[in-house]
């Protein structure tokens, strides 16, 4: 039931009609298993009614959004439902059509609704239709990212699987177990999640990761080769990036790749306000370029981040990739082609946006910064494990891992969001605080990259498609509108007298003669 029916605005006409479009098409290809109504909540003779209907659509968990028409003799409000109860079988579930980031929707958001159409629609069968969901990990030791801070992430990938948040605490069953009375163990989990752990990994859950691994787990990696933060900068105009050792090198390294012990300046970066002085009676904010917060623009035609918008990193490294017998590597993300590399340690001071850094001389380009590794990968513990645990059955030990993949991403907080502690309240992943919007495309990378990885390529595809919207001007369209509206109504009955007029000439003529 969509419940986005009625005399609105035309931006929402064509969100609307799109709609509609989209479920006709839909329907097509369903073999008859799909139904769909239009409904207007709205329209009934009394207000206690029509406020009654509401709501219940509230109840189901639906938005609404109030608008403000501008008419001749004012303003008036009109609250509309952009929404969709979606049922099958005994199950029902809200679907937002109209993707809201501000208070008043815009033509750029009913934009961006109509290109996730598709794709939500999808979404909600996917989800109605899916018998259990995939369960991934994700770790919550070493200083790992909290709740808050993956909060977005973690609400995105929900949709498809059930995440769940553990501690490995040396347990050998934390990601794996036993298949019953044998000694053979499976995997607990299909994904694994290791976001930007500060501390490092031990030893024993290291063993714990690596026979997941082997046992045909994914894992998604973000991790940070140096140890600094923004916090680090408050109150001062410099601080110093250290190695941070997080006792993965070497596992990595087993695998195929190496995250380095540098950060990277790139001319494409995204800006920082800095307080330059007093205007006045108010503090003056100044923006400018913020060189260690690389904007990563994907150009690789690749499902995992075709059409995304440009990926924000902060602090991030250079990675390498070494030759494994099958393991295929493919880099993903890269650096501009105007990229420095600064070694370990690393001095990072405000004062750089006050100069031009040479990024002609001391030029290094296109440093891969996400690589996904495909394949069969080796342990990093083969002829590290007593002969004694490798023979044992009930150890599990495995040397070489069933088909695979994983992703690497050499910047731990490219899957943190912002927050307000104060509320308890995490922003979109992705959002910029000084545009006051969601701008990047972090969370569709990530959640594309756990889709792929988990064999749901489908939707990636439908998430990256884009269509255009053209907006009709507002001022022209207030002062113009009764002239349109004469032009629509005279010019057809003009058209049919113009044609009668002729008929008539040629019968005349044609009778005449």
């Amino acid at each position: 039931k969509v419940y986005l029916k009625g005399d609105y605005p035309a931006m929402f006409k064509k969100l609307e009609q799109a709609t509609r479009e989209k479920l006709y098409e839909m329907r097509a290809y369903s073999t008859g298993n799909l139904e769909f109504e239009f409904i207007n909540p709205a329209d009934v003779a009394d207000e206690k009614t029509r406020n009654e209907n509401f709501q219940k659509l509230v109840d189901l968990g639906l938005s609404y959004t109030t608008l403000q028409i501008r008419e001749k003799d004012g303003v008036s409000e009109k609250v509309i439902f952009p929404s969709a109860s979606v049922s099958y079988r005994l199950k029902s579930l809200p679907l937002q059509l109209l993707k809201s980031q501000e208070r008043l929707p815009t033509n750029e958001m009913i934009q961006n609704s109509i290109n996730n159409l598709e794709y939500e629609l999808m979404n909600v069968f996917y989800q109605l239709t899916s018998a259990e969901k995939p369960r991934v990990a994700f770790l919550d030791d070493y200083g790992t990212l909290d709740e808050l801070e993956a909060g977005d992430l973690t609400r995105a990938l929900r949709d498809f699987y059930k995440v769940e948040r553990i501690r490995l605490d040396s347990n050998i069953s934390a990601l794996t177990e036993r298949v019953g009375e044998t000694n053979y163990r499976q995997n607990k989990y299909e994904a694994l999640i290791v976001a930007k752990p500060t501390q490092p990994v031990s030893d024993k859950d290291k063993y714990i990761i690596d026979q997941f691994v082997m046992h045909g787990g994914k894992v998604l990696w973000m991790l940070d080769g140096m140890q600094t933060h923004m916090d680090s900068l408050e109150g001062r105009d410099m601080t110093m990036a250290l190695s941070l050792d997080l006792n993965l090198d070497d596992m990595l390294f087993k695998y195929g790749v190496r995250i380095n012990k540098n950060l990277l300046i790139d001319r494409s970066c995204a800006p920082i306000g800095i307080m330059t002085g007093p205007m006045g009676n108010q503090q003056q904010m100044e923006f400018f370029p913020w060189y260690f917060k690389p904007l990563i623009i994907p150009e690789l035609n690749h499902p995992i981040v075709s059409n995304l918008d440009p990926i924000v990193m902060e602090f991030v490294s250079s990675i390498d990739t070494l030759p494994r017998k099958d393991v295929r590597k493919t880099v993903l993300l890269t650096t501009s082609p105007y990229t420095r590399i600064m070694r370990s340690p690393v001095r990072v001071s405000l004062n750089i946006v006050r100069i031009n850094p040479d990024f002609g001389n001391n030029n290094s380009p296109n440093q891969p910064v996400a690589v996904l590794l495909e394949g069969e990968f080796e342990s990093s513990f083969k002829n590290r494990i007593s002969p004694l645990l490798v023979k044992d059955e009930e150890f599990g030990f495995k040397e070489q891992s069933s088909p695979t993949r994983m992703l690497v991403v050499s910047d731990g907080d490219v899957g943190r969001n912002e927050v307000r502690r104060s509320r308890e309240q995490f922003y979109p992943l992705g959002f910029d605080r000084y545009a006051g919007r969601k701008m990047y495309g972090n969370r569709e990378f990530l959640v594309n990259a756990m889709n792929y990885m988990l064999g749901d390529a489908s939707l990636i595809a439908i998430r990256s498609r884009n269509t255009s919207l053209r907006q009709l001007d507002q001022e022209r369209l207030l002062a113009e509108r009764t002239q349109w509206q004469m032009l629509n109504i005279a010019l057809p009955v003009l058209l049919i007298v113009l044609l009668g007029g002729l008929q008539w000439m040629i019968r005349r003529r044609k009778y005449s003669s």
